[in-house]
């Protein structure tokens, strides 16, 4: 997915967000906001958002001399999602069909993302927890994958963000066992979960934990490491977590299952969706649909 006009200021608006979410002194966000501005001068619009991303986060890192910014608030987001977890165990082993409720709480939990710091306070994760048995969803889609996951003999899970992590356990524990792996970033970025993040949501125990090698968000594959190229080329059902994975990940010529929040217009725009809406769908959804029958 290219980027967009729109996604311009956007930049901006995370850069201070984040200067901001770091408690970075006022002459130091001048500083790094001015150097965030030259860079986005020279964005390559054919490039994804997170291509960007990747250059704003690492100015950042850089000019605070943090490797890893958000390590406090991705475990504290972590804790909390930990927190939550009797009360949705409960609830999907209620459901008339667990797996599917658990996929609905993957999808809730990508609420939980510091790159969209509107998208993330408490009430809001409540909300989205609460809505997750009930948020309109397209359900033809869901049985679809959920015949692809009882087929597949190698499942590729593509993580977002620390904390949501802990959703993503939930729903891999209804996955046939022993066939899953999921992936982290190789170094951080934002809030996105590396492995740090994923032993402490407890994915080590319902997966394999691999790294893509890469420090931008999503899944930019000319950038990861070639092991993790082969491991995505390789699985028989790569599903993609998160907004910046589908933008990285949309136009690939192999099928990629993507659940996300829609958090953006530019996304809305893109999945002929509504700001809010929750996705579960395969690239081309209209063509693969059809075609399962």
């Amino acid at each position: 997915m290219k980027t967009f006009f729109d996604c311009v200021p956007c930049f901006i608006r995370q850069a201070l967000d984040a200067l901001r979410m770091i408690e970075v002194s006022e002459e130091a966000t001048e500083r790094i906001l001015r150097l965030v501005l030259l860079a986005a001068a020279e964005v390559e619009m054919d490039q994804s958002p997170p291509a960007m991303g990747r250059v704003i986060h690492r100015i950042i890192r850089e000019e605070t001399g943090s490797s890893d910014p958000y390590r406090e608030i991705k475990a504290r987001s972590t804790r909390r999602a930990l927190d939550s977890v009797p009360v949705a165990e409960e609830r999907i082993a209620a459901a008339p069909n667990p797996l599917r409720a658990s996929i609905r709480f993957a999808i809730a939990g990508n609420v939980m993302d510091f790159a969209l710091p509107s998208h993330w306070d408490g009430d809001r994760v409540e909300r989205s927890l609460e809505a997750a048995l009930s948020k309109p969803l397209d359900e033809e889609a869901l049985a679809v994958l959920e015949q692809a996951l009882a087929e597949a003999s190698s499942i590729l899970v593509l993580g977002d963000n620390a904390g949501e992590a802990v959703f993503d356990r939930l729903m891999i524990e209804r996955f046939p066992p022993g066939k899953t792996t999921y992936a982290v970033k190789g170094s951080p970025v934002i809030n996105d979960v590396v492995r740090e993040d994923a032993l402490a949501a407890g994915l080590d125990r319902v997966a394999e934990i691999v790294d893509n090698g890469s420090d931008a968000p999503g899944t930019i594959l000319d950038i990861c490491s070639p092991q993790f190229r082969r491991r995505f080329q390789d699985a028989d059902l790569v599903i993609a977590k998160g907004q910046a994975n589908y933008e990285t990940l949309c136009g690939q010529s192999r099928p990629v299952w993507f659940l996300t929040q829609v958090k953006c217009p530019v996304i809305a725009r893109d999945l002929k969706a509504e700001v809010g809406d929750w996705i579960v769908s395969p690239r081309q959804p209209e063509v693969e649909l059809a075609e399962q029958g």
